[in-house]
Parts: structure tokens; sequence; C-alpha cells
């Protein structure tokens, strides 16, 4: 769907709400990582800036979360210019996008919506390119485990057991998993008491959605979120559909609901599909020496490893964050190449040069709205 479009739908939605909107969503895309992050700060800005009056605002979030500093220093831009936000979540904002929706005077869910727990993840490499991850709470949970199912009380035995879990984990990483999840707390602490007076139920709201979860995945939905003593509206059918009809837009242009599949892409062009023809027989004479055939096969799947030098583009948007005012986006442009090796295997590499954001609209700024800003300031 066309940027235009779009921007019919959130003018819509400022219509019925009588104050301006911006939009926020990281890609949710299937088999694409795409989070919150600092760098999304310098685009809240220019929003921000393009507002030329009012002291309130609607964001519309749409995110599986991020980085939890960067939710507070973008709620803290909007906290500065305006006295009254309202988050609208028409389908996910889970984690960093959880904490960031705590810091709104009010949280309009959809029906379909669900926040999330605000515990933290930790990722955790080996050397051999396996990923894990996991969150302090199940550091936590595994020695309730052991003292509570196995009656382990010892000294010498949680001694034992330590030393097996930090031959897997290193100790520095179960520090930072602890550091992360006192912020992802704090955090959420601080932004509720932007607008919530009473300290000890900003500080319980934060803790439940911290602590008080066996799953980071484990869906708040808009009652449950209500039960949890959030500030969820009660529902406007009317605002939903507007939601949802937004949301639709991003949905569409993002290609959330097309897993990203970079083999699938390869294929899809003729030059890619051409080079992944299989390979002919190799038939050697039966007496061949094992040292020969040995040479032979590594030479031959060397030189398919190294494929033929066939470049696919692809394209996709990992973040956007547009209004009737401003648009600009983060998207990935880079190539795949693919190689056929003699077992079968498709071996399948994406170079991905990195992203960056590009403005790709922003409304003139007509004298009179500049005497307008210049006569706010």
């Amino acid at each position: 769907m066309e940027l235009s479009e779009r921007q019919q739908r959130y003018k819509a939605i400022e219509d019925y709400r009588k104050r301006p909107l911006i939009v926020y969503a990281t890609s949710t895309r299937p088999g694409i990582r795409a989070l919150m992050g600092g760098d999304a700060v310098r685009e809240f800005i220019d929003q921000v800036d393009s507002i030329r009056s009012g002291d309130s605002v609607d964001v519309l979030i749409h995110s599986s979360g991020g980085d939890a500093l960067a939710a507070w220093k973008l709620m803290a831009v909007l906290r500065e210019r305006f006295k009254t936000i309202g988050v609208l979540v028409p389908s996910m904002a889970f984690s960093a996008a959880t904490i960031f929706a705590l810091g709104a005077n009010e949280i309009f869910m959809h029906p379909h919506a669900s926040l999330g727990p605000i515990d933290p993840q930790i990722e955790v490499r080996y050397p051999n390119g396996a990923v894990r991850h996991f969150a302090y709470e199940d550091l936590g949970s595994f020695v309730q485990f052991l003292r509570e199912e196995f009656k382990l009380s010892e000294q010498a035995h949680l001694t034992t057991v330590a030393d097996k879990l930090f031959s897997n984990v290193d100790p520095i990483l179960v520090g930072a998993a602890k550091r992360a999840s006192n912020l992802s707390a704090e955090v959420g602490e601080r932004l509720l008491s932007l607008h919530m007076p009473d300290e000890r139920r900003a500080h319980q709201i934060a803790h439940n959605l911290a602590k008080s979860f066996f799953a980071h995945g484990d869906a708040v939905t808009r009652t449950r979120a209500k039960k949890l003593d959030l500030q969820v509206a009660d529902p406007d059918p009317n605002l939903e559909k507007l939601m949802w009809e937004a949301y639709l837009g991003l949905e569409s242009y993002m290609e959330l609901r097309t897993p990203f599949s970079a083999l699938g892409i390869f294929l899809a062009d003729p030059k890619g599909a051409g080079t992944l023809t299989p390979l002919a027989p190799l038939n050697l004479p039966p007496n061949t020496p094992p040292q020969i055939a040995q040479a032979v096969w590594q030479q031959v799947m060397g030189s398919c490893a190294v494929g033929p030098g066939v470049q696919v583009q692809c394209s996709y948007v990992n973040a956007l964050i547009e209004s009737t005012r401003a648009a600009s986006e983060a998207r990935m442009t880079g190539t795949i190449s693919a190689a056929l090796l003699p077992t079968g295997e498709v071996r399948v590499n994406v170079v991905d040069p990195g992203t960056s954001w590009k403005v790709m609209f922003r409304a003139p700024i007509t004298e009179g709205e500049t005497a307008v800003q210049d006569a706010a300031s």
C-alpha cells in the first residue's frame, strides 16, 4: 500500500481523535529480526517538530520490542513536548514496545492486540555459532527448582551446580542479565511515574510486568492488561476500526504476512534459478585410489561452493516512522547468492550492507506555519 493511502488512514484517526498521530512500526515479518533502537530517536524528533501546535499526541505502535533505553528516550522526547499522550496498539507491542506504552496517559488496544512482559532477553553466542536466549528470571527459577524439587540446600551441592552453570554461561553475562532485568523494571516504573502520582502503584505495575510471567512471549490481552492495572482505555469500536485499517496498511507495505525466504527470492529470479540445476553424476572408476577420489570430490565441492557469481537483489523494510506530515523508513537493500553442493545441499548467502533511515516524505512548511512556530517558541 502506497504512503499516500496509509496517510489517508492516519488522517482518519487524527480527525476522530482531534490530535496529531505518529506511527512507529518495526518489522514483525517472519525471518526478519527488526527491533526498536536508539536510531529511531532522530526520526521521532523530526515528527515532533512537524507538529505546530497542541499539547496532545497519539502514537500508533507495532513492534516485537528492542532496547528498553530506546523506549525511554522516545517517550521522553514526546513528554518534553506534549502534556497528554495516547498509545494505540492495533496488533502487538511486546517487550520494549510495552515499556514505551507505559509512558502514555492512555493505552488504546484493539480487541486483537497484545502487550507483553518486559523482562529482557539475553543472547549468548557460542564459538560453534549456536545461539541461546535466556532471561535473568530463568536463572532464579533454576535455583528455585533445585531447592524445592530436589531439596538442595547444602552449600557444597549448590556450589557444584553453580560451577556447572557457569561452565555453560559466562558469569559476566549473568551479571548483565541481572542488570538488564533491573533496568527494564526501573525504566517501566520511571515511565509510569511521568503521569502516575502513586509511586507504589507504578512500582507494582512495573514489577508485575517484569517478574510475574513464566514466558517472555506470554501475551497480555486487553482484559489482562486492565487486571494488571495498566492505563488501558475502554473499548471504542470506531477507533478500533480506524486503528485496524491503519495496521492493514502497514501489514501490506511491510509484507508482514509473507515470511522472508532468501532461497525463495533467489529461485524466483530466472538468473538465480538457473544456477541451481542438479549436477551431473560424478562417476569414478571402481579402482580409483581413495586419496585421489577424495581430492576430486574436494575440488568439485570447492568449485560449487564458490558458485557462478550470480547475485539477486533483495530489499525489505526494517522499520518506519510516519505521519501525515513526514515519513522515513529504514530499509535493507542487499544481495543473495546461492550454490548447489554435490551433496544436494543448497548454500545460501545474504549480504546485508546495513540499514539507515531515509526520509520518504516531508510536507512543505508554509510561511504562516513558520510564523506560528516562531511565536510558540
